[in-house]
């Protein structure tokens, strides 16, 4: 139980530290490990054990989230590799991109047109698949970490979109 303790993400749960990983290992990994890990097999043993346990649980939670989601899971191979967050610097034409899908998503908002946010929404999720596609060349190929810092958060920018249009098409569906 305790050989989990300090591993990285990946060795957790048996993957290589790449950005493209097999989802269905991990799933199965978890649900493994999640029984093997939970706190209440351990409720009759020692208050370290216990305490051991919790933590352990509440560890591979916090990897499966990480590695689950593509965002996350490039910003931890990031972060594995020593380099930090991008900030907020993008390059000017993707600054145009951002305002030109707000636009678009605003004047569909205001129109109560669903036909265009449903538009938006598939054209929008061409593009956070081909960003995803980018990511892998740049960590799993490239090992640029720092572009792919810039790639991360252009990709969390397009998955706040998607919540922004799913909210959206919610509204005008009620």
């Amino acid at each position: 139980m305790s050989s989990l303790i300090g591993t990285n993400y990946f060795e957790m749960f048996g993957l290589a530290p790449k950005f493209t990983i097999d989802l269905t290992s991990l799933d199965y990994s978890y649900r493994r490990l999640q029984t093997e890990m939970h706190p209440d097999r351990y409720a009759a043993g020692t208050e370290m054990e216990k305490r051991l346990a919790l933590q352990l649980s509440s560890n591979l939670n916090d990897g499966y989230r990480a590695l689950k989601h593509p965002s996350s899971r490039a910003q931890y191979l990031i972060n594995l590799a020593g380099k930090k967050e991008a900030g907020n610097a993008v390059s000017s034409a993707f600054l145009m991109a951002q305002m030109e899908w707000r636009e678009a998503i605003e004047e569909a908002r205001a129109s109560k047109n669903m036909q265009a946010l449903d538009a938006l929404s598939r054209r929008l999720r061409h593009t956070i698949s081909a960003q995803e596609k980018l990511l892998a060349v740049v960590l799993d190929e490239q090992s640029d970490f720092d572009l792919a810092a810039q790639r991360v958060n252009e990709f969390r920018f397009y998955e706040k979109l998607q919540i922004e249009i799913d909210t959206a098409l919610d509204a005008l569906e009620n």
